[in-house]
């Protein structure tokens, strides 16, 4: 079985492509919370995630980095001249790294003690970093936060059955939970990077995002934070994710899914290492579910595609939830 959490410098993956800093003071200070938006030949999206960095109320004590991955383009440049702002750093990779790669150069470049990765299609609620100061607290090493999920291929915020069906899997009735193993067993936490916010050195210590786990890179580094530190979910959304057709809706890359995050479970049963037989009965259920989520949000074909009635659904669900409360 892969071991998920075996440590890789990811990082030195691409120790030879250099980013330079194009815009923004070489004399960097030392902040508490770094945004950090890694983008590649979106334009049109940047600004407005660039707009929501900027707009943050409350607190002073933050910079922006932006990791270009296309160092041929001026239209991105031209985008954070038109926002400049002392608090700005633009950089471009001398060549594309790849996604996770850029988002390790994030991580690399920034000086935030904390850092929180915004894509370049997402964008943040204008009190984000306020509420990550006011949570944050001397005994947490990370916060997580929901968002909600704008649908642009309808043009609506949240679809509400997808709301309805988490609120009753999610064992999350308190404003505050302490994120553990088995939480990230019971599914991803986050919409990627979105609403995360984790402390930048630890990040490094862990080795980054793995790009071979693409696209799930982030399902397994964020799974083995908060297994080795103390991270906490607030549920308060605060942040935006993007649904439209991008690299997320591809075939190919919903398939990796399926089968990867499938295996990266079965992982983290063993890691629990405890009551194996009813975690893999329960994993059936959450694969079955994820397979029945791709088809509804991204319109996915698979071979192992089941129809299910919403009674036996409910009831599974319930199954779990007894799993959850009595473990």
């Amino acid at each position: 079985m892969e071991d998920y959490f075996e440590y890789k410098n990811n990082s030195k993956r691409y120790i030879d492509i250099k980013s330079k800093l194009i815009l923004g003071s070489p004399d960097r200070k030392n902040r508490l919370f770094t945004i950090a938006i890694p983008t590649f030949k979106r334009t049109e999206l940047l600004e407005q995630a660039l707009r929501s960095a900027l707009n943050q109320i409350d607190v002073d004590d933050y910079e922006i980095v932006i990791v270009d991955n296309d160092n041929s383009g001026s239209s991105s440049e031209k985008i954070v001249e038109k926002y400049s702002n002392k608090r700005v750093y633009y950089f471009k990779n001398d060549e594309n790294i790849g996604m996770f790669g850029n988002w390790n150069r994030c991580i690399e470049l920034a000086k935030g003690q904390y850092i929180t990765i915004l894509n370049d299609d997402d964008w943040l609620s204008e009190n984000y970093l306020k509420c990550c100061k006011q949570f944050l607290k001397a005994d947490l090493d990370g916060l997580y936060f929901p968002s909600y999920r704008v649908d642009f291929r309808q043009n609506y915020i949240d679809n509400r059955k997808y709301q309805i069906i988490k609120k009753i899997i999610t064992p999350f009735s308190k404003t505050r939970k302490k994120l553990t193993l088995f939480d990230f067993f019971m599914g991803n936490m986050s919409a990627g990077s979105l609403g995360v916010l984790l402390n930048t050195e630890y990040l490094k210590k862990l080795g980054g995002y793995n790009p071979d786990y693409f696209p799930s890179s982030d399902y397994v580094l964020h799974s083995n934070y908060c297994h080795h530190y103390n991270v906490c979910f607030i549920n308060i959304k605060l942040n935006y994710y993007r649904i439209a057709e991008n690299e997320s809706a591809k075939q190919e890359t919903l398939t990796k899914w399926e089968y990867l995050d499938n295996d990266i479970r079965k992982y983290f049963i063993s890691v629990i290492a405890r009551n194996e037989k009813l975690l893999r009965y329960v994993n059936k259920l959450i694969q079955e579910n994820r397979v029945e989520g791709l088809v509804n949000t991204w319109n996915y074909y698979s071979v192992k595609k089941r129809k299910y009635n919403l009674m036996r659904r409910v009831l599974k669900k319930i199954l779990t939830i007894k799993y959850i409360l009595n473990r």
